[in-house]
């Protein structure tokens, strides 16, 4: 879901977090090598089909690939003592995962992971405030090296049975009921979930905002610097600031295309977030996203009664199906927590980070403390300590070239070492023309104007628009409440925005291929969330008002 370019810094950070030796880097992007993973038989049956999950064109593409004869060729014979590695590190987890799944109290869940991030969180805070230099950057990779394993053995264990429910779940409803419906409807308003809760604050901030007409204009021109400053001065500054700050102090790390710890965290640029506080405020009455997310806790309610009712005397037990519905309802809200976590220790690290720059600025090593941007972690700590073996000035203008040109290049999803582009379109059957194919990730169908957004920062949303996109991640959150349907280039059944549109209640079709290209921005369309098609039904109309940069 990190289509975008990266710079250096960011690259560097995701290598530092995740085993460097499965990544290749090509045109500023991280893709995942997977395959000496594949050359394994079970790994070959069994990773498409999670791959299915994360984009349905992936895995097609995945699936072609291996049928072909020259995958094989040349390819060395398995690693045995490397699967046994492997196993020694999942099995473990797979059996913490079991463990959570068939017993103990899934109420509990939610705390006990909170309290682990709460702790790491509170180490990486003062492991990083008590050096400084080179040191600090030293002390840096290490917090960030570490973070992976301590995720996959304290926070998966509780996020992957909530995703095993909820596959067995639609097993059993599918077999029971004919359709998702019921399971779509368990999906609504799940407990816990972090980025949701984070929209939710939200609406409350554009509800306050509401009732404070001299914030609201005073936020139409408000600028980053003084953003803070301003609201002191007019009537209901000072009561709007509090309440953005705590909402800042909370969720100030994250920011679109979070994942590249270069981009403006919120926290950084305040204003990112005025967009999507009038996009509510246009969209939404006062304390209906509220409403939504009650009535969402009692249709899945509903149909967790409903699913109960129809296994009486079926050849299910009981005991287990309604050990699922608790499992999914108590776990299934945590899938967020592992990205919120890491997304909080990359702040803490750049904001280390950025001190360590600015303090090579004061000493004319660095033009502007964002230069760092352009270095990686290794070569931070060598200029920090005096050691880089080229100039950085030359080094980093070179980079700032190289950066330009690669975010005018649109990354493919699956590419051979070779630099094959493989794609393999979706086959359904006959479609009508103006139809658009992608994978069905939350049910219903929604009709409205498409609004065609690139980067959410300063896109409006207004009633009865869907949300047209390349990707998604928690830092588009903000606008999903506003949206009546979502549309992606690119996703699965369990990314984020598929996640939150069936949380919300909306439908969502992900994965389809050019899809902000083919689809025009005030063109009415119709998005079916249950088959998985996008229908535009005439051209393009004129919106009503303007809505600055949704390109």
């Amino acid at each position: 879901m990190a289509t975008d370019a990266m710079k250096p810094l960011g690259l560097s950070v995701l290598r530092t977090i995740f085993p460097a030796n499965i990544f290749k880097e090509a045109g500023g992007r991280v893709f995942i090598d997977i395959t000496d993973l594949l050359h394994y038989k079970i790994a070959r049956f069994v990773f498409p089909k999670l791959l299915t999950n994360a984009d349905e064109a992936m895995s097609r593409a995945v699936e072609a690939i291996i049928k072909r004869p020259e995958f094989f060729e040349g390819h060395q014979a398995v690693n045995v003592n490397g699967l046994a590695a492997v196993r020694r590190v999942v099995g473990p987890i797979i059996k913490k995962v079991w463990t959570n799944l068939r017993s103990g109290d899934p109420k509990l869940a939610k705390s006990q992971v909170e309290n682990f991030m709460q702790a790491r969180m509170k180490q990486t805070k003062q492991a990083i405030g008590r050096v400084r230099g080179a040191e600090r950057i030293k002390e840096i990779y290490q917090q960030l090296a570490s973070l992976l394993p301590e995720v996959l053995n304290r926070v998966i264990p509780y996020v992957a049975p909530g995703i095993i429910a909820n596959a067995l779940l639609k097993k059993i409803i599918v077999r029971r009921f004919k359709d998702t419906t019921e399971l779509n409807k368990l999906n609504k308003s799940l407990p816990g979930n972090v980025t949701s809760k984070m929209g939710l604050e939200l609406g409350d901030l554009a509800d306050m905002l509401r009732e404070l007409p001299d914030v609201q204009t005073y936020l139409k021109t408000a600028v980053d610097q003084t953003f803070y400053a301003g609201l002191e001065r007019i009537p209901g500054g000072k009561q709007f600031r509090q309440a953005f700050e705590t909402f800042i102090g909370n969720y100030g790390m994250r920011c679109p295309g979070e994942i590249d710890l270069t981009n403006l965290r919120w926290y950084e640029a305040p204003t990112q977030l005025v967009a999507a506080l009038f996009s509510h405020i246009q969209s939404l009455q006062s304390g209906e996203h509220r409403q939504r997310f009650a009535e969402g806790e009692k249709e899945a309610e509903a149909a967790a009664r409903r699913i109960m009712d129809v296994a009486e005397g079926t050849y299910f037990p009981k005991k287990i199906l309604t050990r699922l519905i608790t499992v999914f309802r108590n776990m299934g809200g945590l899938r967020e927590h592992h990205k919120y976590l890491l997304i909080s220790v990359m702040g803490e690290c750049k904001k280390a980070i950025l001190a360590e720059a600015t303090g090579l600025v004061q000493k004319g090593v660095l033009m502007q403390a964002e230069d760092v941007y352009f270095l990686s972690l290794e070569e931070l700590i060598q200029v920090l300590e005096g050691n880089l073996t080229v100039n950085a000035s030359e080094l980093i203008a070179k980079r700032k070239e190289q950066y330009q040109w690669h975010q005018s290049l649109k990354s493919p999803r699956v590419m051979t070492s070779e630099g094959e582009i493989v794609v393999v379109p979706a086959r359904r059957g006959p479609i009508a023309e103006g139809t658009l194919i992608g994978s069905p990730v939350s049910a219903g169908v929604a009709e409205g104007i498409a609004r065609v957004i690139f980067r959410p920062e300063n896109a409006v949303l207004r009633e009865g628009e869907i949300l047209v996109a390349p990707h998604t991640d928690p830092g588009w959150t903000p606008l999903f409440q506003s949206a009546i349907a979502i549309i992606t280039e690119v996703g699965g059944l369990m990314t984020h925005g598929a996640v939150v549109a069936r949380e919300y209640g909306i439908p969502a079709v992900v994965g389809v291929d050019d899809a902000t290209t083919l689809i025009k921005d005030g063109q009415k369309i119709r998005v079916d969330g249950t088959q998985g098609y996008v229908m535009i039904i005439d051209g393009a109309e004129t919106a009503k008002g303007d809505n600055p940069e949704s390109h």
